[in-house]
């Protein structure tokens, strides 16, 4: 456990560090932008590249290169691990330049073809100059996997904090040099994220010098490094790629059920005329109501599963089924632990924080907005052990490069959320689209802990069932409390108004993580113990890690059958 408990205090601060100034980028962004067309443009746009920065970044690529450059590391040493990290570099922003040079050719010549004054124009125009962010970015994601397989979290987690810097700046100088222009500011808050691309790059040079990793351009498609990551990514590309299509559609479907700028309230589908399910802002709600869930889920949850991935596959190198499943039995109680009070305490305080981050400037002209992003906050919260789980569950099965299984039920999740999404829309308008997303979310959990325990039949389901039980318990505790404090004592001592949602906020946070901890204390719970441990700089009770290579040069099957593969063999 010590082996990747001990990197995560780094990591969550840092990523603690990032979603502060994400939520300080965002409160920039609802203020010169709003909650109006402008903004459901850039949201729109904006999800291109992170859709190739989710897809091959820190999804597919990722997952097909960890355990290919961990065996490397075990094996044969940091300058042939160098070697291969080089060629699928180079492999990597060769391939995306020449889709970006086609992807930015189509967009221009549909920008072309639209009004100039509506808002597919301002989509198509801003996605060209966004689209070459995905390069950049995908770079990163493979320079931060590779430190990350020698331990080296800093820099990497740092980098995240640099874009938000960056758009920040980005806002800052569009209102002050471009005021009253909405169209130009945004494009050039566009070109500050260009430019914070550039310096990310620059950022992980240093950390890749102190590990020892050195990038020497090369081209080699006969690499059998490569030949294996190639076989590996395609069906994991359908596996994330299918589960980050939904946040894409969710943002398109926002867009196109919803009316533009001066447009009717109503919209013809073959002979019907139907009325929009969303109004104006449904694609900016959809923007701003995840982004305050994913604050836990980046503090925590792909803190540790960015810690713990690196493990499972050093102990599916060396064929350690027992040592692997006790790692993710763990990770998965901790998960729990922090993700059930986490979303139950974003639903107390979503209302007041909403009101604070965001409500001013152009955001606080758009009416309902705060209400309409409370509720899509909301609803999103409700799965985000969920989402923290499936990060855990699905590089188990990465470690062991078993891909077959996740993308089979991650289009599965696909196929339901996209039912649910067109169902849901109608009755629930953008709430609709997020209940979806934990519907789909839930499902995705429930079937991949049941095939790993197929797999892997040393996972501590009954510990990790214990645990759960006990912190729903403890976590209802907590929320009693915070609610009686947040929506009954607060408002009766002060009036309404920006001092009450800040005492609000203050109150959840603070009440509610102190209540939360001295419940779990009293139940003894282990996953207390072993988190303030770590933040003490401590090591928890438990096994001990896994022997380093110098300890251990030849792989032991230590327990279990040896591991399967059911993507295609070695």
């Amino acid at each position: 456990m010590a082996s990747f408990l001990k990197h995560l205090p780094v990591v969550s601060g840092l990523t603690l560090l990032s979603r502060v100034a994400g939520l300080a980028r965002d409160a920039a962004l609802a203020h010169i932008l709003g909650a109006q067309w402008v903004m459901d443009a850039y949201s729109m746009a904006f999800r291109l590249p992170n859709l190739l920065r989710q897809l091959l970044g820190e999804g597919a690529l990722t997952a097909a290169f960890i355990p290919v450059f961990t065996r490397y590391l075990e094996k044969e040493g940091r300058q042939a691990a160098s070697r291969f990290m080089s060629l699928l570099i180079v492999l990597l922003v060769t391939t995306l330049a020449a889709v970006t040079l086609v992807a930015d050719g189509a967009l221009l010549a549909l920008r072309y073809l639209t009004e100039p004054a509506s808002k597919w124009h301002l989509i198509f125009g801003l996605s060209a100059v966004l689209f070459p962010f995905g390069i950049m970015v995908c770079l990163v994601a493979l320079l931060q996997a590779a430190l990350a397989c020698r331990r080296h979290f800093a820099l990497p987690a740092l980098a995240p904090v640099l874009l938000n810097l960056f758009i920040i700046a980005g806002a800052v100088t569009a209102g002050i040099l471009l005021a009253g222009d909405t169209i130009s500011q945004v494009y050039l808050i566009a070109v500050f994220i260009l430019l914070a691309g550039l310096v990310e790059i620059a950022v992980q040079v240093p950390a890749m010098r102190w590990t020892g990793l050195v990038f020497r351009p090369a081209w080699d498609l006969k690499d059998a490094g490569v030949r294996r990551v190639l076989e590996l990514l395609g069906p994991v590309i359908v596996a994330v790629g299918v589960v980050q299509l939904n946040v894409f559609m969710d943002s398109l479907i926002a867009n196109l059920l919803s009316p533009s700028e001066g447009g009717g309230e109503t919209f013809r589908l073959g002979p019907w005329e139907l009325a929009y399910p969303m109004r104006i802002g449904a694609a900016s709600v959809l923007y701003y109501g995840p982004l305050i869930y994913q604050f836990p889920l980046g503090v925590f949850g792909i803190a540790l599963a960015t810690v713990v991935f690196p493990v499972l596959a050093q102990y599916a190198a060396r064929q350690d089924l027992v040592g692997m499943a006790r790692t993710a039995s763990h990770a998965l109680r901790l998960t729990v632990f922090i993700g059930v009070p986490a979303g139950l305490g974003i639903i107390l305080v979503c209302d007041p924080l909403v009101r604070l981050v965001f409500n001013h400037g152009k955001f606080a002209q758009s009416p309902e907005a705060v209400a309409r992003t409370v509720w899509v906050a909301s609803l999103f919260s409700l799965g985000l052990w969920s989402y923290q789980a499936n990060h855990i569950l699905t590089r188990a099965f990465y470690a062991m490069e078993q891909i077959t299984t996740p993308r089979r039920i991650a289009m599965l999740s696909a196929g339901l959320n996209f039912a649910c999404n067109l169902t849901l829309v109608w009755p629930m308008a953008e709430g609709g689209l997020a209940l979806s997303t934990v519907i789909s979310a839930l499902f995705q959990t429930a079937a991949l802990a049941w095939i790993l325990q197929q797999r892997c039949t040393h996972l501590e389901w009954r510990a990790i069932g214990a645990s759960a039980a006990r912190t729903v318990l403890a976590a209802a505790i907590m929320g009693a409390a915070a609610w009686a404090a947040i929506w009954q004592a607060l408002p009766r001592l002060m009036p309404d108004g920006r001092p009450l949602y800040g005492a609000q906020l203050a109150a959840g946070v603070v009440l509610g993580g102190a209540v939360f901890i001295a419940a779990a204390r009293l139940m003894k719970m282990s996953e207390l113990r072993d988190l303030l441990a770590r933040g003490r700089g401590e090591a928890p009770p438990g096994p001990p890690p896994a022997p380093s290579p110098a300890e251990s040069p030849a792989p032991a099957a230590s327990g279990g059958r040896p591991l399967e593969k059911d993507g295609p063999a070695r």
